[in-house]
């Protein structure tokens, strides 16, 4: 019985091959675009998951305006003492350092500064050393499997060998007591090695009234099983003030979970931004699942005859629907094969697209559950719907003539269809309207041929000095700046500064200022544009340049010569520099942001990232030398990422760039659904009303004028779908535009090419059903019928 079921539906399936493929395909294509975005919500929502009990796993850090959001030992200490309920806590330092050891001279490691309480938050998996006291005393290191095999060849040659220090060689060699399973991709705590560190032990044994002051340190607690949160989070906001110190700050509470989206500002993508492509997977599977199940039923419904026939012989309705779901669950079959054909097709592009890791075991899960959930869904609707095919087959064929096909949903759905589709169009405009925008908008200052070389670490200043003199020589480099500014979404906490002042100042206000460290080559490789004054020469270190924003925000009328005190970069504090310059206002961070006020100040030390000028067009070919040339100088060099600044800012924009690829890959791939199920509308629709147009035809009515009323109709479809998105698209896409301080206005010309478009494409869809129904032989129908 079976094998007759199987092969009658694949011969109906043969039989009406192009919808039974349409359909497959569309809906395949819908599950393999869903099932990724769904990996990629789950894997951005499970950072730190390896943990045990990572749910009690919270993060504290400061809030009320302040910038820098770190704490220090004091407030681990005070928590502790408060809260009975918290089951152990740590402070630590994330930080890089250059080392060598007696085998390798050269390797660049991402550490934590922290002690063994480290562990007690986030137990490691440990391969060998104490798990218990894995750092008893400073300079003790735990390293990960990958780095001990890297750097000694296995993790048992690895225990009790020396690391050593190369930025400050008069440092003790760490000692390495333990070893420990690599943290995985998705952690927000990527390390290399963990060091007790001296310099942790000296900033906990500072003073406790001076270490409120103090915002260096991560902090991180796990509650007890029993713990209520909720009594953590009503009393923590004010236990700063509680001691009667900082009155102005206040603690929060953060899961780790939220800790990625919440204090790390540089992410590329927000939580909402994934949600959204989430939402919008579950509207394409909608769309393409509608549509599966309309072309499939009306393939089912031109069987009724046949249904009919097989009750009078003694077929049981049991047997018919039994029948009939197999045959629809064999279409389902074909489309979760092509789906996941589909889905292990891009699983490589789109964690390339992404920067993230997609194991195969994970992604097969969610199909499997995806699946499911759709033979769920499609089992249960196809039970009612053959159950009331089954019945309308037991009508007499005089009943069944008066029983008007209801197509009110299925016009509906087509509209909704539109207006999702529409939706994804008007996205994917407003997207490239705002890149264009962005690529073509002046920085300020000339982007083209600046070249950014940053990574490596020299606190002596001998390796740059050695870089610049080396970089100096190459013919095609005009001018080299070192400078404390990087391309970024926000600026960073620890260059800005409040604690300014200057004559007319309200004391009562609290201006932040970016403080840009750099020196006086700097103004030359950007090419500023100098307002007044001059750019500060070498041997000035008390001279300063501010931009337009700072002198508006200062409110100076005559800045040259004026004197602001400011802290001192070298040791913070409180000196007297003198306003040397003006330079225009440009872009130093994202156009997210509106540009802010400026200091630029005479470095006191190297900062690590140099801007080199090269001569126009020539970037490409002065990057490869810099590459060959960096192992030559110095083996730190090694790491030192060299790129253009035109690629830093093109980079800051990663998620807008990403969000249009896949928004665009949803608009057309949810349009051409919609068109799939309006031909499948229109040719429905023609069948049915067949006996009307040719009594019309013969009763006088001309081709044209058929023609016409369908054309109307299917024009209605579009303006209503754009009566329902246009709405809700300009109110999504303008609070999305809120993102930036530097936006476009939707242009009205977007609104009324769409609409234009989508009447086109439907109605070259449905042209060649309806002019063929318009001029068939009114006499052929009448027979027919």
């Amino acid at each position: 019985m079976w094998k007759s079921y199987f092969k009658i539906a694949f011969r109906n399936i043969w039989k009406h091959r192009t919808q039974s493929l349409v359909s497959i395909f569309g809906l395949a294509f819908a599950i393999a675009c869903f099932v990724p975005a769904l990996y990629w919500m789950k894997y951005e929502t499970s950072y730190d998951a390896i943990y045990p009990n990572v749910y009690r796993v919270y993060a504290i850090d400061k809030q009320s305006g302040q910038v820098n959001k770190g704490l220090s030992k004091v407030y681990e200490t005070t928590l502790r003492a408060q809260f009975p309920m918290i089951e152990s806590s740590t402070v630590f330092i994330n930080g890089e350092e250059n080392c060598r050891t007696d085998r390798i001279p050269y390797i660049h490691l991402k550490m934590i500064y922290a002690d063994s309480s480290f562990f007690q938050v986030f137990p490691q998996k440990f391969l060998l050393g104490n798990s218990l006291q894995p750092l008893p005393v400073l300079n003790n290191i735990v390293l990960t499997e990958s780095c001990a095999i890297r750097l000694f060849g296995n993790i048992e040659q690895a225990m009790g060998q020396k690391i050593q220090n190369t930025i400050r060689t008069d440092m003790e060699p760490y000692t390495v007591t333990a070893i420990v399973k690599d943290p995985p991709a998705d952690t927000n705590l990527p390390f290399q090695a963990i060091v007790n560190h001296g310099m942790l032990k000296s900033f906990n044994s500072i003073p406790a009234e001076a270490q409120w002051g103090m915002f260096l340190m991560d902090t991180y607690i796990r509650l007890n099983p029993q713990a209520h949160k909720d009594e953590l989070i009503a009393q923590l906001p004010t236990l700063i003030s509680q001691q009667g110190i900082q009155k102005d700050r206040e603690l929060r509470i953060l899961p780790i979970k939220d800790v990625r989206y919440q204090l790390d500002s540089e992410t590329p993508f927000t939580m909402n931004f994934i949600n959204l492509f989430v939402v919008s997977g579950v509207l394409l599977i909608c769309t393409a699942l509608f549509n599966f199940l309309s072309l499939n039923f009306s393939l089912f419904k031109l069987r009724v005859r046949e249904i009919h026939l097989r009750m009078v012989n003694g077929a049981s309705a049991k047997q018919l629907i039994s029948q009939l779901m197999f045959e629809l669950g064999c279409s389902v079959m074909l489309v979760l094969l092509a789906s996941l054909y589909f889905v292990l097709v891009i699983r490589t592009p789109f964690a390339s697209l992404l920067n993230i890791r997609i194991e195969v075991h994970s992604l097969l899960c969610l199909f499997a559950i995806c699946s499911l959930a759709l033979i769920l869904i499609v089992g249960i609707l196809s039970f009612f719907i053959f159950r009331n095919l089954i019945h309308f087959a037991t009508l007499p064929i005089s009943q069944r003539e008066t029983i008007r096909h209801q197509s009110l949903i299925k016009k509906t759905a087509i509209v909704s269809q539109l207006a999702i589709s529409i939706t994804f169009i008007v996205a994917t405009g407003v997207v490239t309207m705002q890149m264009h925008f962005i690529n073509q908008k002046d920085l300020g200052f000339d982007r083209h041929g600046i070249i950014q070389l940053t990574g490596f670490q020299d606190y002596s200043g001998k390796v740059e000095s050695a870089l610049i003199d080396k970089l100096a020589a190459i013919p095609q480099i005009e001018s080299i700046t070192d400078a404390s500014f990087k391309p970024q979404h926000h600026a960073d906490p620890f260059t800005v500064m409040t604690d300014i002042t200057w004559e007319g100042k309200n004391p009562q206000e609290k201006i932040s200022f970016d403080c840009v460290l750099t020196d006086e080559h700097f103004a030359e490789t950007f090419h500023l544009k100098m307002l007044q004054g001059s750019w500060w020469k070498e041997g000035q270190p008390k001279k300063i340049v501010l931009n337009e924003e700072a002198v508006r925000t200062m409110g100076l009328q005559d800045p040259i010569g004026k004197v602001i005190r400011m802290p001192s970069p070298s040791d913070g504090t409180s000196e007297e520099y003198e306003i040397a310059g003006v330079v225009n206002d440009f872009h130093m961070l994202s156009f997210r942001n509106h540009i802010r006020p400026n200091i630029f100040v005479p470095s006191p030390m190297q900062n690590n990232t140099l801007y080199i000028r090269v001569v126009q067009g020539e970037e490409w070919n002065v990057i490869e030398q810099v590459a060959k040339l960096l192992p030559t100088i110095d083996a730190s060099l090694g790491d030192t990422s060299v790129t253009s600044i035109d690629n830093l800012y093109k980079q800051l924009n990663q998620s807008e760039q990403v969000g249009l690829k896949m928004f665009t890959l949803l608009a057309i791939v949810c349009l051409l659904i919609s068109l799939i199920g309006i031909y499948a509308l229109s040719v429905a629709t023609a069948e049915q009303r067949q006996k009307e147009i040719a009594i019309r035809k013969i009763l006088g009515a001309l081709p044209s004028t058929i023609l016409g009323t369908f054309v109307r109709e299917y024009m209605l479809y579009v303006l209503i779908a754009c009566v329902l998105a246009f709405p809700i698209t300009f109110w999504g896409m303008n609070l999305w535009l809120q993102n930036y301080a530097y936006r476009i206005n939707i242009p009205w010309y977007l609104w009324i090419g769409i609409t234009i478009s989508i009447i086109g494409l439907v109605l070259s869809t449905i042209w060649i059903q309806i002019t063929k129904v318009a001029n068939e032989n009114p006499a052929d129908v009448i027979k027919r019928n």
